[in-house]
């Protein structure tokens, strides 16, 4: 009788200790929860949104299919009166099958030329990627041409200091703060955890 009280006492403190153990080791960094729990708001099992839907401003998780390998995209997007004013959007795409997650922040610089703060993270391989681009109403599509970006940041007489004010506006102050307030992170937007970042704009001058 002894021995398996023993026994179940044991699995009662195990199951919690191997949880702990297992979410260290998958969630290396603040961006890892944000993927993984993102990635499961599919809306396959009882329609779980995401926890960024929580977050006051953020509409309803979204999820668009693509036929191709029966890919889910989850979507959270920030509502415009829920942003600092100088930022024109913010929202997060979740593609899983890619092991990806992009964070775009926006910034409309006139009438018909808004830019993009783009953030890729690749949960595989954990980097992120922070990267920069354009889109013009007189131009077609998006303008990722490094030549052309950097034309355009010249023209404006945008710095690389204003660059980085803005990226941590939408990403530090908004996201990733608003994250730990409606998730038990053991991050926080000054502590990531463990990822390599890589900025586009790292050697503007």
């Amino acid at each position: 009788m002894k021995k398996k009280t023993a026994i179940t006492w044991s699995i009662i403190v195990a199951v919690p200790l191997l949880f702990i153990i297992y979410k260290s080791v998958k969630f290396q960094n603040i961006y890892d929860e944000i993927y993984y729990d993102s990635a499961g708001a599919t809306g396959e099992i009882f329609s779980r949104r995401s926890t960024l839907g929580n977050i006051k401003g953020i509409s309803g998780t979204k999820t668009s299919s693509i036929h191709e390998g029966d890919e889910v995209i989850v979507t959270e997007r920030y509502g415009a009166s829920y942003l600092p004013s100088k930022i024109n959007s913010l929202y997060v795409v979740n593609e899983s099958n890619k092991k990806k997650l992009f964070i775009d922040i926006t910034y409309r610089l006139d009438s018909k030329t808004v830019l993009y703060l783009s953030s890729s993270y690749n949960a595989k391989g954990k980097e992120l990627k922070k990267d920069i681009y354009y889109v013009a109403s007189d131009q077609d599509g998006s303008i990722k041409d490094p030549k052309k970006v950097k034309s355009l940041i010249d023209k404006y007489h945008i710095s690389k200091e204003q660059l980085d004010y803005w990226y941590e506006l939408g990403m530090t102050k908004t996201l990733l703060e608003d994250w730990c307030s409606v998730y038990p992170s053991r991050f926080s937007p000054e502590k990531l955890g463990h990822v390599k970042i890589e900025t586009q704009w790292a050697d503007y001058k």
